[in-house]
């Protein structure tokens, strides 16, 4: 996709902070398909994440506010108000030990 009109196809990335995946269409179609998902808040992400500490078994849901904090090194966001309503979902998918330290491998979206 080339044509600079269209920004060569390139959408959005995802979790800037983190210089995450780029979302990249290579056709007309495709590009505003997801773009209107992208504005549509209709893109989800997944993860798996290993956290520090013990985690309760099960699904749970963390919500709050965050906004971008330019310029802040290694804090780019912050959560509270003012900011952009986020909600994210976490599921315990095991436990771990290492040493003496207790690990939980998460699925989050």
């Amino acid at each position: 996709h080339c044509d600079a009109e269209y920004r060569h196809g390139f959408l959005h990335r995802l979790d800037v902070p983190s210089s995450g995946l780029l979302i990249v269409a290579n056709t007309y179609a495709a590009y505003y398909d997801l773009k209107l998902q992208l504005h549509a808040g209709k893109i989800e992400r997944d993860y798996v994440v290993l956290s520090h500490g013990w985690v309760s078994p099960g699904l749970f849901e963390m919500s709050t506010r965050i906004s971008w904090k330019t310029g802040a090194g290694d804090q780019p966001s912050v959560a509270g108000s003012p900011g952009k309503p986020c909600r994210t979902f976490a599921k315990l998918l095991a436990h771990l030990a290492r040493s003496n330290e207790a690990l939980g491998l998460l699925a989050i979206r």
